[in-house]
């Protein structure tokens, strides 16, 4: 071998030996080192090892987890945190990522020591926390399209329009993902949605408002009625009946057939048809009796509705025809029929002292109970039927409780009339809506089943709620200076066979000790123990007990009186 290719040989390896100590140094400095401009989210790592690095990123970018998030969807904003929706941060695959590690690539090498760049972190997600998450945001953002709208403005006789606006939906899974994808860098996150186009637009309301709405209201429209004359529906009549309904994409102008009637009722009135007459029961010798019901003649509801509507489009010199034909009573004589008023199916009968002011005003609600006749369903309200108790109207003044106190009331007597109605409507088994007892027992009525009355505070109430027709029968007997009575009886069909329980007496309570009042005003009174009653109302069919009600009432006691000093 020659010297010279010894000599080169010689340079040769001292240059590989170099490289190969220059790599190992490279590696060597290197190590599990980030790349020296390295960053994840903007938070810098560069140039740390693996567990400084995954430290750095958990203190800062960890607040990003628990900041405020606020996720809009239309109108609707919720505001929430990221570890709340589930999502979460990797840090060790986050420092990874970013070119952490050791390598014997060259490439790494000479990127961790010369190399590196921001990198997005990487994102841990729980889906059926985040996915919840969005399904509640959905339930309170999702909205139906609402269609645009006429609305008639009865006072002002117009008609005013409504926009349209779209309905939203939220995306769920792309929500989802947009939430993922963005908590990192934003604090506000619009949900993905879709829009839901209405079905009437507002453009489609302007059409109808320029060519139905506005006309309607224009001027007024001439009903002709053939030999019965003819009426004028005012704009203010067919406002108080018109109406814009969604039909087909679009809206249609209706007309309510009972309320364009009942504002045109003057005027329907003034062509002198004849009214129908509807059935009544009531009572004639003792006994229910029907009043035939009488057909009448009168425009058809939806025939003058139908006549209007078909004009309503023009905007002047509208006119229209209907036929006044035979109008049916709503309630016939067969209807009278079908109720079943045939039998007594409750009665109760009381007795008073004969003074004056009881036989008037006992005698007086009697006659005016008399022939009250009640269909399924309907209640009785005694106050109603009794009206308020004045001078003018025929009401004697008279004993009555107010306070706790006996005083002389104008109507005094008439909780007779009431307790006798309540007992009657009692036995025959009809509901019970609010009676009240005396707040003092008598002894003339029976304990625990009174029903007392006042016009602006007690009232008594029944429904009948049986399948057939109630008719009430009150009179009197008696005059002054003599005992006098009062019945009632129910007319119906028996549905039960009522009876009451015997009533139980507990808890007596004395009176207070003897008050003197030297008041001009003063009324005597006797003393009255107090006690509470409990009782049922047993409701029977073919003997045998079918359900029960009870009863409970506590009475008061009466503090003695004395009119003068105290001796």
């Amino acid at each position: 071998m020659s010297a010279t290719r010894k000599l080169l040989l010689s340079v040769g390896g001292g240059v590989f030996l170099l490289a190969v100590g220059g790599y190992v140094a490279g590696y060597a400095l290197a190590g599990d080192n980030t790349p020296r401009n390295a960053s994840v989210a903007g938070v810098p790592i560069g140039g740390l090892t693996s567990d400084a690095a995954t430290a750095t990123l958990q203190a800062q970018l960890g607040e990003r987890l628990t900041r405020p998030l606020v996720v809009t969807a239309g109108e609707t904003s919720v505001t929430t945190t990221a570890a709340e929706l589930g999502l979460g941060f990797d840090y060790a695959a986050s420092v990874a990522e970013a070119g952490a590690g050791r390598s014997w690539n060259p490439v790494h090498i000479l990127t961790v020591l010369t190399g590196g760049g921001d990198r997005r972190p990487v994102v841990t997600r729980d889906d059926s926390v985040l996915s919840a998450a969005v399904a509640a945001l959905a339930e309170k953002a999702d909205t139906e399209p609402t269609d645009a709208a006429l609305t008639v403005q009865v006072k002002k006789v117009t008609v005013v329009r409504s926009e349209a606006e779209p309905g939203v939906t939220v995306r769920q899974p792309e929500t989802a993902d947009a939430l993922a994808a963005g908590f990192v860098d934003a604090d506000r996150i619009a949900a993905s949605t879709t829009l839901a186009d209405p079905e009437v637009t507002t453009a489609e309301a302007d059409e109808v408002l320029a060519g139905v709405g506005r006309p309607a209201l224009a001027s007024p429209i001439t009903i002709a009625t053939g030999d019965s004359g003819s009426i004028e529906l005012t704009p203010a009549m067919i406002a108080a009946a018109l109406s814009f309904q969604p039909a087909n994409g679009t809206l249609a102008a209706e007309l309510d057939a009972a309320k364009l009637t009942k504002a045109a009722a003057k005027e329907i009135k003034g062509l002198g048809l004849k009214k129908p007459r509807d059935a009544d029961i009531t009572i004639a010798d003792g006994k229910p009796r029907i009043v035939p019901s009488v057909d009448g003649i009168g425009i058809e509801p939806d025939d003058l509705a139908a006549a209007a509507l078909g004009v309503l489009q023009k905007s002047s010199g509208r006119s229209a025809k209907v036929e006044a034909t035979v109008r049916k009573a709503s309630f016939t004589t067969e209807d009278a029929k079908k109720l079943g008023v045939k039998e007594i199916t409750g009665k109760f009968t009381t007795y008073y002292p004969g003074s004056a002011y009881r036989v008037n005003n006992i005698g007086k609600a009697a006659r005016l109970v008399n022939g009250t006749f009640l269909k399924p369903g309907e209640t009785f309200s005694m106050n109603a039927t009794l009206g308020k108790r004045t001078a003018a109207a025929g009401w004697m003044a008279g004993g009555g409780i107010e306070g706790g106190k006996i005083k002389t009331l104008l109507g005094g007597g008439i909780s007779q009339a009431t307790t006798t109605t309540f007992n009657a409507i009692f036995f025959a088994g009809l509901e019970d809506i609010y009676h009240k007892p005396h707040s003092l027992y008598f002894s003339r009525y029976p304990v625990g089943r009174e029903a007392t009355l006042d016009w602006d505070s007690v009232d008594m109430k029944f429904r009948n709620n049986s399948p057939y027709g109630v008719v009430l029968q009150a009179w009197t007997t008696g005059k002054v200076g003599t005992t006098g009575s009062v019945t009632v009886r129910v007319w119906s069909t028996k549905w039960y066979t009522v009876k009451a329980s015997d009533p139980v007496r507990s808890n007596y309570r004395s009176p207070g000790p003897t008050q003197y009042d030297t008041s001009p005003g003063c009324v005597p009174q006797s003393a009255m123990s107090g006690f509470d009653v409990s009782y049922k109302r047993l409701f029977y069919r073919k003997g045998e007990l079918v359900k029960s009600e009870p009863f409970r009432w506590s009475y008061n006691t009466l503090t003695p009186v004395v009119c003068g000093p105290k001796p």
